[in-house]
């Protein structure tokens, strides 16, 4: 199988991915154990699932793996019947995981396909991240995601560097979307403007990865509202050196809406200080890169306002849980349809040129996928995606930054934020 040799140039960094196949059994009922003896003769349904490297949290991904899939064969004997589990072998085992390094290189991306999945005929991958860099990190995501999408293998993503990457390329890919998007943020955002009646801002950018598609999705967003909120872009500034923006200064601008990394966020709201378009007559709302794992740098002013969600490493883990059941009722849907009574789950692809070069039944899965209702966890909503492949409802946090004790400054919550994709987002 040819894969576009290209697609390397975008990387010059070598470490090694490092898989992990060290599952311990789960403790499954006596009912489970002979359930599973029984279907010793049925095709095995594999799938893959990538995560961070850790030398110390390998074993939270192990649990949070057995628990979910134990809850799959319990779920059998309840209300909710898995009638695929009848067709296919499916346990803990028949997860193949790999642990990646932040910048992994081509050839480590290329291993993991080829030799721990493409071997064991994953019909899904689940792609779980937590990096914030930005940068190499979010071109190796982008990579893979390509090369997963060139195979035919549809991908079940939560990567928290999402906003990042080509949303051209992502909508064309095989993909579904577990975290909030660049268009949920950018809606959170004018929803706080809104909020407070501010008409006209200016946006500011970085060369951060996905800067155009963020001013893109701002104005689509202003373009959807147009008919219940007037706004006015001031200003779309690109920051390369601290005198670009000056070009805020001349607006006369008051509210400014920021999508940059941190450590580019310091550098420019110390520069917007220097130029004094900071302070209780001026107002930043920054996007989740900016505010990461909710560290405050003194350079930050007070009083600015973002959207966060969790990128914890707990937050990731619970995260495995969602991506199986999502894949799940797929499975399900796609086995209790007749019309898939000729096509199977199992790819049988090769790099070595010994099989398929495009699993042919991918785009067809990738429907199921795509459309799946998974009930969400204490009230919150379903788990749906758009067309492209995003999440339908996504709950954000609001923040402000407030001085804490000894005048340090801290994130403060001040609202839970849902927005649904093409519909309006409320305060709760």
């Amino acid at each position: 199988m040819w894969i576009p040799l290209t697609l390397f140039t975008i990387f010059w960094c070598f470490v090694n991915a490092r898989p992990t196949n060290e599952w311990k059994s789960n403790r499954f009922s006596s009912h489970e154990i002979s359930m599973i003896q029984r279907n010793d003769s049925l095709p095995r349904l594999n799938i893959g699932l990538i995560v961070p490297y850790t030398n110390f949290g390998a074993r939270e991904y192990t649990k949070a793996i057995n628990k979910a899939v134990a809850n799959l064969h319990k779920a059998s004997r309840g209300l909710r019947k898995y009638k695929f589990l009848e067709h296919y072998q499916f346990t803990q085992h028949h997860i193949r995981n790999v642990m990646m390094e932040l910048t992994p290189s081509p050839t480590a991306i290329l291993n993991s396909l080829c030799k721990e999945f493409l071997t064991v005929n994953v019909s899904a991958i689940l792609y779980l991240m937590n990096y914030e860099q930005y940068g190499r990190s979010t071109a190796s995501a982008q990579y893979f995601l390509q090369l997963a999408g060139y195979l035919g293998i549809p991908v079940i993503a939560w990567n928290a560097d999402n906003s990042g990457l080509e949303r051209r390329a992502s909508q064309s890919s095989l993909q579904l979307q577990l975290a909030p998007s660049l268009e949920h943020q950018t809606a959170a955002m004018l929803s706080i403007l809104e909020r407070y009646k501010w008409h006209q801002f200016s946006v500011v950018t970085s060369q951060i990865a996905g800067h155009d598609d963020f001013i893109q999705a701002v104005r689509e967003r202003i373009s959807d509202m147009q008919d219940t909120f007037k706004f006015t872009i001031l200003n779309a500034v690109l920051v390369t050196k601290p005198m670009d923006l000056l070009e805020l200064v001349k607006s006369e601008s008051r509210v400014m809406l920021l999508y940059a990394t941190r450590e580019e966020a310091i550098h420019i709201l110390t520069a917007a200080r220097d130029l004094k378009i900071t302070g209780e007559n001026y107002v930043w709302v920054v996007t989740q890169s900016v505010i990461e794992n909710l560290q405050t740098p003194n350079q930050f002013p007070v009083g600015m306002l973002g959207v966060h969600f969790d990128t914890s490493s707990t937050s990731l883990v619970n995260e495995i849980a969602t991506a199986i059941k999502v894949y799940a009722y797929a499975v399900e849907d796609f086995v209790n349809d007749p019309n898939n009574v000729n096509h199977s789950l199992n790819t049988a692809l090769s790099c070595e040129g010994l099989g398929e070069s495009r699993w042919n039944t991918g785009d067809r899965f990738f429907r199921y996928l795509k459309n799946v209702s998974v009930e969400g966890d204490h009230g919150k909503p379903h788990i749906e995606f758009t067309q492209d492949g995003v999440l339908k409802a996504a709950e954000l946090k609001i923040m402000n930054l407030r001085p804490g004790v000894s005048k340090q400054l801290v994130w403060e919550e001040r609202n839970n934020w849902t927005i649904l994709k093409k519909k309006f987002g409320e305060f709760k």
